[in-house]
């Protein structure tokens, strides 16, 4: 049976771990008590056909990602372990747009932990997979009171976020799904049943909670 290895914190323990920088719509879960850590900046590191990714995104991260990428083309899968988001949404996407143009797969394993920015990045491979324990954290990225403010740079965001979930053969409805289901300051984690709903994985997902 899969439990959230958020369960046995308090409300203020979460909502403690999420660092969220709201004007850019970024966020990053921090907190040593929260098995989704900063780790650093993105880092992968190479197994035979396999890298191992772990730490946040920002701008430097983009060139790193496609130096990564050229240096090492026998790359077949990401596996994405513990990844909690990023500072730089926009140049967050620019790396998973080229994760899905090389035509690689991103794996979570059971023990993997992501958050935020990196579902994207899982999101981008060409064959998705999710192990049995896997923990998948979502929230809005905009504060309560910047969100209602309903103007025009927010309507942006949305657009550029569906068009990339549409990209990436996501239902655009998983946008609106991880923007009501948690406010910035706090996180949720993806059911089996919501990730089977959104059809996150490109193989059958079979896990009892």
């Amino acid at each position: 049976m899969f439990k959230s290895p958020f369960r046995n914190f308090q409300q203020t323990d979460i909502i403690a771990a999420l660092i969220v920088a709201t004007i850019l719509g970024v966020g990053v879960v921090s907190n040593l008590k929260n098995p989704i850590s900063t780790r650093g900046l993105l880092q992968f590191d190479v197994k035979g056909e396999r890298a191992y990714g772990n730490g946040y995104t920002d701008a430097r991260s983009v060139s790193y990602a496609k130096s990564f990428f050229n240096d090492n083309p026998h790359i077949k899968t990401l596996v994405l372990q513990n990844m909690s988001g990023t500072q730089d949404a926009d140049q967050n996407l620019r790396i998973a747009r080229e994760i899905r143009r090389r035509g690689i797969e991103t794996h979570l394993e059971s023990g993997s932990r992501i958050a935020s920015g990196a579902v994207d990045l899982f999101l981008a491979g060409t064959r998705r997979t999710i192990a049995c324990g896997a923990a998948i954290g979502v929230h809005s990225w905009s504060a309560g009171e910047l969100y209602d403010a309903q103007d025009s740079y927010f309507d942006d965001r949305r657009g550029i976020h569906e068009r990339f979930l549409r990209d990436m053969g996501i239902d655009t409805d998983f946008y609106v799904f991880t923007r009501d289901a948690a406010r910035a300051d706090d996180i949720h984690i993806l059911t089996d049943d919501e990730i089977r709903r959104f059809k996150l994985t490109t193989e059958p997902h079979e896990c009892s909670e």
